[in-house]
Parts: structure tokens; sequence; C-alpha cells
């Protein structure tokens, strides 16, 4: 088998897998469409969503189609210190639910901006929804065009006609069934994922003599020896330290921010039944996690053993290319509906962000008078034009499919997280500092990618094509910023400054569900001054040449 071998021969296979599953996901979409009454309902599926069935979703909205797809190519790269990466992944929605998850739920808003609309005011918020939707849309590119790829394979379409198949379809029904007919159907798709991951692994495993097969996820081991005979520094930590701390900087902090995990707790029907779902989420993405990694130790054996260099883009297909090779064409192609299911999944809770930000947020915020019919028409529209938009954007992609995703968790780490982590747990964060260090910090984060300028970018190779480099520098400046111009802002617009801060220790004591406001629990400037001390060598070190 040659890298250029990808393609399913029974193009009936093909037909018939996508016709079954997007059949499924419309079913669910068009009766969930009827318990859609007002924004809550196509937002936030009336905050009526259970643990189990939410971490499913959420497990499904965070897996992406780069699970199946630009992970697997990673491994191919960055060999065991991926692991590395995925751990400071997972420890996202854990930390989102403790961090400000619980507070903006008592909040009652529908989004981060929403959130920051209330602590902070339009300016702030109008700035966040910017933000917002750049990292959205530059996450759901990745999975456009991951989706095209996927059609590529399944009808052997060239990419500009799968990107514009695959991008009517989903779009459909997505805006169909809104935010209750996502959640169900991400739910269904992460049980399709981990059937189609684990059950075509153990097979693959099997036939390449594995004797742990049955358990895929810690199964490969008797691989080892002959894949250390071909690549001795497969298990080498090949990169500075450095490296591993921009990992949790650029990727815990960013995913921590990113719309579509918020959104999966704010609909659930309690507090209570948000943070069951932190256990459940950790299940599903762990079985998956260590699935995908056999899967990406599977592809580098497999092609090690071939004397084959993948260039990127046939990386990106490792899982299909592995499935084609030991597996029989219907086993590929329901691999592929797993591969359909990562990317729809996460599609669709982009594709709710952005239309609760546009719809409600944005719009929301600009006419404040609107009645509910009138806001789902507009949520209704944002929903459809995501969609446009994405699909304009994908028609020219960059080269490597997760390029795009990791570059949007770094943006997201540094331009929505200080603001929102700060503003929930301080009263001394006003507007002022909001402001600045979110437009500041995220200013710099773009100008020293290598995607703008890039005589002024940091870092090398991989290293700054996925912004971690980037936001060893920009995060720590989002932080410091606006801490130190919010207390700046105290001493020279004292009095604003006051009324603000007078406003914000009410709301942030009863964000926390205190009964009494003593308006001083966290009102403190010495943590925060301590945070920007831990700061500065972070700061000091991304400066450092890599």
């Amino acid at each position: 088998m040659t890298a250029e071998n990808w393609q399913l021969d029974n193009i009936w296979l093909g037909l018939g897998i996508t016709f079954a599953v997007f059949s499924l996901y419309y079913i669910v979409a068009f009766i969930n469409n009827k318990k859609t009454e007002n924004a809550t309902d196509l937002y936030l599926a009336g905050r009526s969503i259970g643990p189990l069935v939410n971490s499913l979703a959420a497990s499904s909205t965070w897996m992406s189609v780069a699970t199946f797809l630009g992970v697997v190519a990673l491994i191919q790269q960055l060999h065991l210190p991926f692991v590395y990466m995925w751990i400071q992944l997972i420890l996202s929605v854990p930390l989102l639910v403790m961090l400000y998850g619980a507070s903006l739920y008592r909040m009652e808003v529908f989004t981060s901006v929403h959130f920051v609309k209330q602590r902070y005011g339009r300016q702030s918020a109008f700035l966040a929804a910017g933000w917002m939707l750049l990292i959205m849309l530059m996450y759901m590119v990745g999975q456009f065009i991951g989706i095209a790829k996927v059609f590529e394979v399944l009808l052997g379409l060239d990419y500009t006609l799968s990107l514009i198949l695959s991008a009517v379809v989903i779009t459909g029904y997505i805006t169909i069934g809104g935010m209750k007919g996502a959640t169900y159907n991400d739910a269904i798709q992460m049980v399709i994922m981990m059937v189609a991951l684990l059950v075509p692994l153990a097979a693959i495993l099997k036939a390449m003599g594995v004797s742990g097969y049955w358990f895929p996820p810690l199964g490969y081991g008797d691989m080892t020896d002959a894949l250390l005979e071909k690549i001795p520094t497969f298990f080498d930590l090949k990169y500075e330290p450095r490296f591993y701390l921009s990992l949790f900087v650029a990727l815990t902090i960013g995913t921590i921010g990113l719309p579509q995990l918020a959104q999966r707790i704010l609909t659930s029907k309690s507090i209570k039944s948000a943070r069951k779902v932190v256990p459940w989420f950790c299940l599903w993405v762990g079985i998956m996690f260590l699935g995908i990694y056999a899967m990406g130790f599977a592809g580098v054996y497999h092609f090690a053993l071939l004397g084959l260099e993948l260039s990127p883009e046939a990386a990106d297909k490792t899982t299909l290319l592995l499935n084609l090779a030991y597996n029989p064409d219907w086993v590929s192609a329901f691999v592929i509906a797993g591969v359909l299911a990562a990317g729809v999944s996460t599609i669709a809770g982009l594709m709710i962000g952005v239309a609760t930000v546009v719809g409600h947020d944005i719009v929301g915020v600009i006419k404040p008078e609107m009645n509910e019919k009138t806001q789902l028409k507009y949520g209704y529209f944002a929903l459809a034009g995501t969609g446009v938009v994405s699909l304009l954007v994908s028609l020219n992609p960059p080269a490597f499919l997760i390029t795009s995703i990791f570059w949007a968790f770094g943006l997201c780490a540094t331009t929505i997280t200080p603001m929102v982590v700060l503003g929930v747990w301080s009263t001394r964060i006003n507007s002022w500092g909001a402001f600045v260090g979110s437009f500041v910090s995220g200013a710099l984060y773009i100008v020293i990618s290598p995607y703008v300028f890039g005589d002024l970018s940091v870092g090398t190779g991989l290293v700054s094509k996925l912004g971690f480099a980037q936001a060893l520098i920009s995060v720590p400046v989002g932080f410091i910023v606006t801490i130190l111009v919010s207390f700046l802002a105290e001493r020279v617009v004292v009095q604003a400054a006051s009324a603000e801060r007078s406003e914000a220790q009410e709301l942030v004591e009863r964000m926390h569900g205190w009964a009494d406001v003593t308006r001083v629990r966290y009102d403190s400037s010495t943590w925060l001054l301590i945070l920007c001390g831990l700061w500065v060598p972070v700061l000091l070190w991304g400066l450092v040449p890599w």
C-alpha cells in the first residue's frame, strides 16, 4: 500500500454510510426543533440536560475530527511527547467547572461573552465577541477541512466539491436542531466514535500480531521492540522543558475559555449536574485518548516497517490508511462514520457558540428590545451564516490540518481566559484592565505568530506553527496587563473605577452563591500581585530565543 492509495474502492459503501449517519442526525434535529420555543432552548437546550448525556456531548465536542486525523498525524511527528499535549487538554473541563462554570451558571448567562457584558460593560463585550468569533472560526476551519477530506474518501470527489457538500449538509441539520438537537446528536456521535475507533483498532492490532489486541488502548506493547529498531528516539523527550510548559499555557489555559465547552456546562439541569459531568467526561476522553495514541503508535510502526516517510497531508489520513490496509472496506466505512461523528459534533458546538455570540451577545446588546421570536430568527440566521463563512474560509486551507485549531487555543488563552477567570475571582479587575489586557495581548499573539509578520515570529518549527511559543509571551502579558491596568485605573479614574468596583463586589459574591454580601470576600489585591510575579519568569523565559 502507498500513501496515495487511500480511497474506498466501493463508492456505494461511502454513499450508504453518509446517508445513514446524516439521516439519524436530521431525525434527531427535527424532533428537537419542535421543542425549541425561545432563545434559551435554542442556545442552551432549555438548561435541561443530565450529566451522562452532557458528558458524552462535551466529550464529543472536545474530540473533533482532528482527533482521528490531525492528532494521529501529530503522533507521527511528536512521538511520545504528544502524551503531554493530551494531558494538558484533558484538564480543561475539570478546571472550567472549578474556575468559573458554576459561577456563570448562577448568573444565568448564555456565554462567556454574556458574562463579560454583565461584568465589564458593552465595550469589553464587543471586544470579547470579536476575539471569540475569530477563535471559533479558526477552530471550525480545521473541522471543515477534516470533514471534506473524509468526504473525499467516501465519495471520491475532489476537495472543493467535498467541502461544499459537507458544509451544506452539516449546516442544515445543526440549524434545524439548535442546541438541544446538537446535544443529543453529540452524545450519539460520541458512542459512534468510541466503537468506530476501538473495535477496528483491535482488528488492526490482531493482524499485526499483537497479543493484547483485545484491549487496544494499552495492548500495543508487543510492537515496541520492533519500532525502536527503526526509530530509537521514539520514547525520548525531544524538546526542551519550556516546550512542556508552553503546552499548559497554550492548551490548558486556552481550552478553559472555549465557548463550546462552557456552553455544555451551562446546558445542565443544575450546578450539581454540571459537576457530575467532570468524572464521566474524563472517563470517555481517557478511553478515546488511549485508543488514539494506540492508533498513532500503530501508524508509526506500520510506516516505519514499510520505510515510508509520510507528508503532513498523508499523515492526516493515517487512521484511514491503516484501516484500508488491514480491514475490509465495510469496516473502513464504519471508521469513517466515527471520523464524521467527531467532526460534525465539534462543528455543531462551534456553530451554536457563534450563533449565540452573534444573535444574543451582539445583536441582543444592540437591540435589547427584541422579542423572543425575533431573537430566534436572528439565531437561525447566525447559524446558517456561520456555515457559509466557514465554507468560504476553508476553500484555501492551511496545509497541516490541526494548525488552525491549536492556534485558536493559544488565542483563547491570551484574550478570553484572563478576563473571564480574573473577573470571576476578583472585584479589583475592572473594564479598563479587561479591555486593554485582552486587546494588547491578543494583538501581540497575532503579530509574533509566523502567519502575519514572519520576521517578528518567535520560536521555530512546529512549536511556532502551533502557537505554543507565542503563548508563553502573550498569555503572561494578558494576565499582567489586565491586573496592572485595573490597579492603575483605580488611581487615575477614581470615581468611575470606584463605582464599577462597588457593582462588581455584589455581582461577584452573588455569582459564587453567597446569600450575604460582605463586599470584601474577593477584594484582595495580594493574590493578584503574586499571580503577576509568577507570570514574570514565564514571560522572560518565553522571550529567550528557542
